[in-house]
């Protein structure tokens, strides 16, 4: 018998996965607690407490003074409120019931404090629905007059400094701006970046009349808003002025420039959306906010917050430049952008020949080309003096009255204007030539080196969420682009994707290295001190072939190296990974072992033999010895850079580094973005591109004819009638119901009848072989309406909450556009191989022929079927099934007394078809109808050939010829598939049988997102054409790798007819490891996602049949009216309890303690040894362990639960394994039954994304048990519905351990478990009862052979 600490509690002492301490808690967080304590007694006085809320002001003052500005801005106190629902139980509640004039600075700046602390923690849709309707633009209006009152006085506000008062301010104004989809926040916004900032303008605004020249209608609603004024137009003038006096006044703290970089990005914000850019570029440039930044003290500074003032500098700089005409919002061709630019130059050129005909001769006769060098303007122009050069600027929109005071010493001069040099200066950067954003990413690799991967801004986006506390309040800020709703052009979409991926892929391969090296452990000799499995020292290493440039280039055309890598140190499993993950075309990461200096990426072109020599990929068998050659190739702009500098680069790489296969695709989607940003074609068809810019009414979709095609889709006519009786009362058939099923949709102003109508389906009499195969799911009417807006023309997107049958509907979709369009093709996406093979089937199993279906990629070996469906595999079935039917072409040709070979060819067939198959068709068909029965049955010319009596025993002369008819239809389909094959027969090479198959057999074509980006040049090179796009996991995918797939296909001559995307935005985003990129820069935005915040109609399937009623109403709240499917979740297991359970579903209150080994690998000892005890419980009740699930929010608890488990259930086998994961992974999975940890007890952590809540709460099936800190969830304001729902059964676990599993007990006694120690005991008790009964049925049977034997 184990020791009683095998199912208790004991074991405190144990460490979780990779020698990390599992107990002790991180040395901060002493003062954290206390003051998060402070902060919960008080919240529970005011706000929280049973007494209802005591609204003072002056509590709210307090706060402000003591909690918040007292504590420095502590991010863990503001936090602490947040989660408390300061914002929505008191400071938002009073604020809706006190009048404005008595509402205090003090507590509007609460309000926004609470607002920008949502915003950072991803949260902020939850308080613009609490902000709904007038009181939004009442409180936006308060906000701009304290603003106006910061600006004017420069005093303290509400208990808070000036400057951190800016700070607040324009950080609550890029919230506001990164939530235009919200209707009552875009009203109030708009105002500020309207027409009438061009009201503050220069005295002579010649830019604006320029842009009333070019769109006249601007001039009449210029003069419109005169007459009018805008209320609040005043305010980004305002605030750009007096960030302009900051910029130089000299005041030296780093928090007055983090602050100038904040309002930075709010301009970057204001420019990078064309609603919001359209009239602020004009005043960016007027104001001259590039020209000023770049002369100011702070831009040359080499402090690191400087650097990011730079960056971001450089930023707005090209968002104000960026190839996109501000007021019409179309996008410029380089051609076009250089164009521009010309007749700027041009226009200079005149001007100055008229005003200055004798000063600047020179100018006005120069190249225009000639021109856009700085240098060269500036020389020119140095004939001027002062008042000529200031004369010219006037004439030319460049402002030379400053905005300065006169304290800006070199800049501006005693009368007010800006200094010579200054203004030479303006000139040079409103003239100079501008490489455009593909130009710049032309000379990027695609491969990261060491200046990226160990760069300050891959540190600063991994560290984003740390706010340092200080005197004045700062926001982080990240010199990088976002993705919000709308972009400029697909260039500016594309750039900022490619920007964002790049960093992204850079932040894991600096991990994956960093990894690599405190494995490896190198030495000071060079030497190695450890191992790693995903990298190695390199035995040796030369770059054995630099080609000549190509004509019109620099860098060489190709540049090749060899490696080789010694494995006779390695384990035999070591080795045999490298073999078989290392392949051509892979993507290896060279580095120097030393303090690595210099990082190079290279892609495997082929592994070499001992002599040298390339070997064939598809070569069978291993290498022979312990020595690894691959011959790779560099990067040849990197290259070419390399030699230019005095560095020994790639003398001092000795380590070669591999990644997992799913991880290492980087270089062909970067590559591919960089192609499609230089390709000089649409990339969308025009139906699509404006509502994927972001722009347009997105609830104009296009639609073809309402004659739509849904097959099986109905089991019944009564099915049809359910389906629509509530929207068209008057339903016709016209004939009795069958399949395939046509309806004729009425439209909707006309009032008439929908008319269901059925296409005579293929007779091939009686042959049962090809009968056809039929759908019997029964589908609801969302799914049926789903289907319906499927089938035509335009984009559809269906959200598909947790168990409502996406996966059915997907494939009843690609069914319907397969047999309605037989001459389309149909690309199907998903972002997972396990979903894509789920899918494809499912369509296997449809009435879909097998040589219409292709799936590319890896996962194919994977899939349940018995024929293969890769290339290859397609490629032999079709050559086997070529033999197969040219068998029966013989056997024809028997039965009909021809001799000859004439199942030898394809060729050969369609002869002996022509000639004597057609001959004896046509002329019985023509008599056919003169005929009786008797000579029908009786001169049917191919009766030999079928096996089985075709006439049976029949005198219905139309039934006879019906047989007839059909039989001859199948000889004919025969002939007609050996047409297909054809092509197979007279390629004799399978590359050219494979892609011949791909562009022009396949009909439904199947990859990941992920094989998409790889094989895109090449599909596009083959001519892949593709009508439909159908994607499942479509909010799980990023939004490029979304797009890709989108472009397989050059729109020369065929387009993109239809998208499908079906997805659930309520569940989990796509995976982005960077903590910046992912809530700065919004990189998990799915595509899917985006349009339904644009506002794009989708459906949403609304009856689930996964779980039972009670478990759903956890998280239906979530959706539109979500209901069950009954009576299918109402029988069976769904209708009985879960024996030794009192309740389906249970919060279960655990006060343990959260501890933090590492960064973000959370652990609580408490929790681990308490679900696993759950787990025994169960087990020992009879519950098969592939039914029960652990679930956890963090990998360090998963691993602790793991060791928990090996120690607590192996030395038992009965016990077995459950499934552990954490909730991220267990993503599209389900279980029976699941127990969930969510581990935290300071803060509720990343659960409070309702993203990731959905996903926790859907897995289970029949019974979900929470273990937590009820304290902190019941607290938390996203979560409240769900916990309170939790709640109903109380927060302590009601046991019944006297039942089994399968049985139903009558009356039930139910034990309360009291804590993890109670817990321990009860089931150390049942293992001691499970083990003494297990020895007792021994020793019985023991007996019972004795008694035989004797």
């Amino acid at each position: 018998m184990p020791p009683k600490s095998s199912s208790g509690r004991g074991g405190r002492g144990q460490r979780g996965r990779g020698g990390k301490a599992a107990q002790q808690p991180r040395a901060t967080a002493g003062a954290n607690s206390a003051e998060m304590d402070e902060i919960e007694v008080l919240a529970n006085k005011l706000w929280l407490g049973n007494k209802g809320v005591k609204w003072s002001d002056e509590s709210v003052a307090d706060i402000m003074r003591t909690h918040i500005v007292g504590k420095q801005y502590a991010r863990s106190s503001l936090q602490t409120l947040e989660r408390l629902q300061y914002f929505e139980l008191y400071l938002w509640a009073n604020y809706l019931s006190t009048d404005d004039a008595l509402v205090s600075d003090a507590h509007v700046m609460s309000i926004l404090l609470m607002a920008n602390e949502k915003y950072q923690q991803g949260v902020i849709t939850s308080m613009w629905v609490a902000m709904e309707g007038e009181a939004f633009g009442r409180l936006f209006d308060r906000v701009v007059r304290m603003t106006r009152s910061i600006l004017s006085t420069g005093t303290d506000i509400g208990f808070v400094d000036a400057l951190s008062a800016r700070s607040v301010v324009v950080q609550f104004l890029i919230a506001c701006f990164g939530s235009l989809e919200t209707e009552n926040v875009r009203t109030a916004c708009m105002a500020l970046t309207s027409l009438a900032l061009w009201e503050h303008i220069d005295d002579t605004p010649v830019l604006m009349e320029a842009e009333f020249e070019r769109m006249p209608q601007l001039r009449k609603f210029a003069k419109h808003l005169k007459k009018k004024p805008s209320v609040n137009g005043d305010l980004l003038p305002a605030l750009l002025r007096d960030f302009i006096a900051m910029l130089f006044a000299g005041d030296s703290r780093s928090e007055c420039l983090t602050y100038c970089t904040k309002f930075i990005e709010l301009l970057v914000d204001l420019e990078s959306q064309l609603a919001t850019r359209r009239y602020v570029n004009l005043l960016l440039v007027d104001y001259q906010v590039l020209d000023l930044c770049q002369v100011s003290e702070w831009y040359r500074n080499d402090l690191l917050v400087a650097k990011r003032f730079r960056d971001m500098v450089a930023m707005l700089r090209g968002r104000v430049y960026f190839q996109v005409n501000d007021v019409s919002g179309l996008a410029m061709t380089e051609a076009e952008a250089k164009d521009r630019h010309y007749r700027r130059v041009a226009e200079l050129q005149i001007m100055a020949f008229r005003v200055f005909p004798r000063e600047l001769e020179a100018l006005a006769l120069s190249s225009v080309a000639s021109l856009g060098d700085s240098a060269v303007l500036t020389e020119h122009l140095e004939a001027l003096d002062d008042s000529g050069l200031r004369r010219l600027a006037g004439l030319v929109g460049i402002r030379t009255r400053s905005l300065l005071p006169l304290t800006a010493s070199g800049i501006v001069q005693e009368e007010g204007v800006y200094g010579r040099e200054f203004v030479l200066d303006a000139f040079a950067e409103r003239y100079r030539v501008r490489a455009t954003v593909a130009d710049q990413v032309r000379e990027i690799s695609p491969y990261p080196n060491e200046s990226l991967l160990f760069s300050e801004i891959i540190t600063e986006t991994d560290q984003f969420s740390k706010q340092q506390s200080s005197d004045t309040i700062t926001y982080p800020v990240l010199p990088v682009p976002k993705l919000n709703l709308q972009f400029l052009t697909l260039h500016d979409y594309l750039a900022r994707c490619f920007e964002l991926y790049r960093l992204e892929c850079a932040y894991d391969i600096r991990e994956n290295i960093e990894d690599a090296v405190r494995r490896l452990q190198p030495t000071d000799m060079g030497g190695f001190d450890g191992w790693a499995r995903m990298a190695m020292p390199m035995h040796s290493f030369n770059v054995v072939d630099v080609q000549k440039p190509r004509v019109g280039e620099r860098a060489p055309s190709k540049v090749r190296a060899d490696i080789c890598i010694d494995m006779a140190n390695y384990a035999e499993s070591v080795v045999m990974e490298w073999d078989s993950e290392v392949r051509p075309r892979d993507v290896l990461i060279l580095f120097g072992s030393w303090n690595p200096r210099f990082v190079r990426g290279c892609e495997v072109e082929c592994r070499l033999d001992i002599n040298g020599k390339p070997v064939d990929e598809f070569a069978s068998g291993r290498p022979s010895g312990t020595l690894r050659n691959l011959r790779v190739l560099f990067d040849t702009h990197q290259y070419q850079v390399d030699l230019a500098s005095d560095k020994d680069v790639y003398g001092s790489l000795n380590v070669v580094m591999r990644r997992r296969p799913q991880e290492n695709n980087f270089k062909a989607v970067l590559e591919t973005v960089r192609d499609l940003m230089t390709s000089s074609v649409d990339l969308l068809p025009e139906w699509l591109t404006s509502t994927f810019l972001g722009y347009g009414d997105p609830k104009v979709l296009v639609r073809g004819s309402e004659r739509v095609y849904f097959g099986d889709t109905f089991v019944s006519a009564d099915h049809v009638r359910e389906t629509f009786a509530d929207e068209y009362p008057d339903i016709v058939f016209d004939e009795v119901f069958g399949k395939p099923c046509v309806i004729e949709f009425p439209s909707l102003d006309s009032g008439g009848s929908l008319r269901v109508t059925s296409e005579p389906a293929v007779d091939f009499g009686p042959i049962e072989s090809i009968r056809r195969k039929e759908d019997t799911v029964r589908f609801t009417c969302a799914q049926v309406a789903a289907i319906r807006a499927a089938s035509q023309p335009g984009l559809t997107l269906v959200v598909g909450p947790p168990g409502t049958g996406k996966t059915d509907v997907a494939v009843q979709i690609i069914s319907n556009l397969y047999h309605a369009h037989p001459r389309q093709t149909i690309l199907l996406l998903t972002h997972s191989n396990q979903a894509l093979n789920q899918l494809f089937e499912k369509i296997i199993a449809l009435d879909i022929e097998p040589r219409h279906l292709l799936r590319l990629g890896h996962g194919e070996e994977d899939l349940d079927a018995e024929e293969r469906y890769s290339k290859a595999g397609r490629v032999e079935s079709y050559l086997e099934r070529r033999r197969e039917l040219l068998a029966l072409v013989q056997r024809l040709a028997e039965a009909l007394d021809i001799p000859g070979d004439f199942g030898y060819t394809c060729d050969n067939a369609r002869l002996f078809f022509i000639a004597h198959v057609r001959m004896r068709w046509e002329p019985y068909y023509r008599r056919i109808s003169e005929m009786d029965v008797e000579n029908v049955v009786a001169g049917f010319p191919f009766t030999r050939f079928f096996d089985i009596p075709i006439f049976a025993s029949t005198n219905d002369k139309a039934m006879a010829i019906r047989v007839a008819e059909g039989c001859y239809r199948y000889i004919e389909s025969i002939f007609d598939e050996l047409g297909d094959i054809q092509p197979f027969e007279l390629l004799r090479n399978n590359s050219e049988r494979s892609n011949y198959l791909l562009t022009n057999q396949a009909r439904i074509v199947a990859m990941t997102c992920t094989h998409a980006a790889l094989k895109r040049s090449e599909l596009i090179k083959l001519g892949f054409r593709y009508d439909t796009v159908v994607m499942e996991e479509a909010a799980q995918v990023l939004d490029i790798e979304t797009f890709i797939p989108l472009t397989l296909q050059s729109r020369r001559g065929r387009e993109l007819k239809r998208l499908v995307m079906i997805g659930d935005h309520n569940q989990l985003p796509p995976v982005v490891k960077n903590s910046g990129l992912r809530s700065y820069a919004n990189m998990e935005q799915s595509l899917f996602t985006r349009m339904v915040r644009l506002g794009v109609p989708y459906i949403e399937l609304n009856r689930q049949a996964r779980a039972r009623p009670e478990i759903a109403s956890l998280y239906r709240w979530r959706y539109r009216g979500l209901a069950d499917l009954e009576p299918h979740v109402m029988t069976g297991e769904f209708g009985s309890k879960n024996p030794g359970f009192v309740s389906t579903f249970q919060f279960v209150n655990l006060v343990g303690e959260e501890s933090e080994p590492s960064r973000y690998f959370y652990q609580n000892l408490d929790e681990a040894e308490f679900v696993v005890a759950l787990y025994q419980y169960m087990r020992l009740l009879g519950y098969p362990a592939e039914r029960i699930s652990i679930l956890t929010t963090y990998n360090g608890q998963r691993a602790l639960i793991r060791d928990v488990l090996d120690r607590r259930c192996k030395w038992l086998p009965y016990f077995g394994q459950p499934q552990v994961a954490t909730v991220d992974q267990y993503q599209g999975q389900q279980s029976d039954y699941v127990i969930l940890s969510l581990v935290r007890t300071r803060n509720v952590g990343h659960i409070r994304d309702l993203r990731r809540l959905t996903v926790a709460l859907s897995r289970a099936r029949l019974g979900l048990y929470v273990v937590g800190c009820r304290r902190v969830f019941e607290t938390c304001f996203e979560l409240q519905v769900a916990v309170q729902r939790l709640l109903a059964n109380g927060d302590q676990l009601s046991l019944c351990p006297d039942e089994r599993f399968g049985e139903q007990a009558d009356a039930r006694k139910a034990v309360v478990v009291e804590g993890v120690e109670d817990m321990g005991r009860l089931v150390y008790k049942m293992i001691e009862e499970h083990l003494e009964a297990d020895g007792q049925a021994a020793g019985d049977g023991d007996k019972s052979q004795s008694s035989d034997s004797d």
